[in-house]
């Protein structure tokens, strides 16, 4: 058998793949998906025609590889702004306002992120996996008063979508960004069993690094 030839091409999917990434996270930005012609994302890419579905089945799953994409970048950054912090309301708080600040200072990003995460939107997507892990430590430790860990994530997943949409289409300054930020924050972790008091300081701990 040989596998040179599969070798050489697989560099070249990959760019072909990497292309085409580019290309939507520059279109989503402005328009949604529905009215971006597959035409215009490889023109976009400078690739061949018949490369688009190569790599996608349609345009529903290019868009949410295109957000999943953005999406993973932030989460290293919530793991990086979590490091050292073991509990659980902390660290939902934490990645919630690491969020934040990545719609505030890139919102063209978050815009493309917004509209291709339908499928994130699901408790069980693997880029929710922190959060569903943050959610099952708090329920286990008595410091989240959550009876379904299911409708918990729910409840995470649709506030933070929620605010980040507001953030953006908004156009909010950094401070309002960061108070809104900390309100919601507080509601959350009050929704989930934290004691209001502490609710707020953690939430207003968060809203200092959407300004970080």
């Amino acid at each position: 058998m040989n596998l040179r030839p599969a070798s050489r091409q697989e560099p070249r999917r990959l760019k072909t793949r990497a292309a085409l990434l580019a290309a939507g996270a520059e279109l989503l930005a402005d328009r949604s998906i529905d009215a971006i012609p597959v035409n215009d994302i490889i023109d976009r890419a400078g690739v061949a025609k018949g490369s688009f579905f190569n790599h996608f089945a349609d345009k529903d799953t290019f868009a949410a590889a295109v957000a999943a994409e953005i999406r993973q970048k932030v989460e290293i950054d919530a793991t990086a702004t979590n490091t050292g912090i073991s509990d659980p309301a902390a660290r939902m708080a934490r990645a919630i306002g690491t969020f934040v600040r990545f719609a505030l200072t890139d919102g063209r990003a978050a815009r493309v992120m917004l509209r291709g995460h339908a499928r994130a939107l699901q408790t069980d997507h693997p880029l929710n996996t922190a959060l569903r892990t943050d959610i099952a430590d708090g329920c286990a430790s008595g410091r989240f008063g959550c009876p379904d860990q299911e409708a918990a994530a729910v409840y995470v997943i649709g506030l933070c979508q929620i605010l980040l949409s507001t953030t953006v289409e908004r156009s909010l300054s950094a401070p309002q960004a960061a108070r809104l930020a900390a309100d919601v924050i507080a509601l959350l972790l009050t929704g989930l069993g934290v004691a209001r008091p502490e609710a707020s300081t953690i939430a207003a701990e968060a809203g200092t690094i959407v300004t970080g």
